[in-house]
């Protein structure tokens, strides 16, 4: 039996687009794949807005098949905050979306899982200083973006 249980509380939905990346390698570490965030929106209980076009995923394809993401962006809201967002996470990439980002294709239909922090100097929002985050979602391939989905999550115990 667990010490601890924790419980969620649901933050908000994120639906943001990127373009196709840009790749870097394969190198020391492994391809980084960078994909900059050209739009996206926010919207939950207590935030709505939108993402500002000057984030990106710096993401790192590794040897074994997984996608680490190194994820930064900026939320607006509704009523002018700016939150800066930064996240990381891993993607275990199935064999045939392997095989499809090694050949250069975009990949859809991915399993994201991340660990998202929030930093703001609005007092309206300064709650989101204080949490840890998960967030689940998915992609999928939107013409020539690719269009990324996440709940995000505080946890409580």
């Amino acid at each position: 039996m667990p010490l601890y249980e924790p419980e969620l509380e649901f933050i908000a939905d994120l639906e943001a687009y990127v373009t196709t990346d840009s790749p870097i390698g394969p190198a020391a570490w492994g391809t980084r794949l960078i994909c900059p965030v050209v739009r996206g929106t926010v919207e939950g209980p207590k935030i709505k807005g939108v993402a500002r076009p000057f984030g990106a995923d710096w993401s790192l394809l590794r040897a074994d098949g997984c996608i680490e993401l190194d994820v930064r962006l900026v939320l607006e809201t509704d009523d002018g905050a700016l939150i800066h967002v930064e996240y990381r996470g891993v993607i275990d990439l199935t064999l045939e979306q392997l095989d499809r980002l090694r050949s250069g294709r975009a990949v859809g239909g991915m399993k994201i899982h991340t660990a998202p922090r929030f930093e703001t100097a609005h007092p309206d929002y300064a709650w989101l200083n204080r949490i840890q985050a998960i967030g689940c979602g998915s992609n999928e391939i939107v013409g020539e973006e690719i269009k990324v989905v996440y709940s995000w999550y505080a946890l409580r115990s």
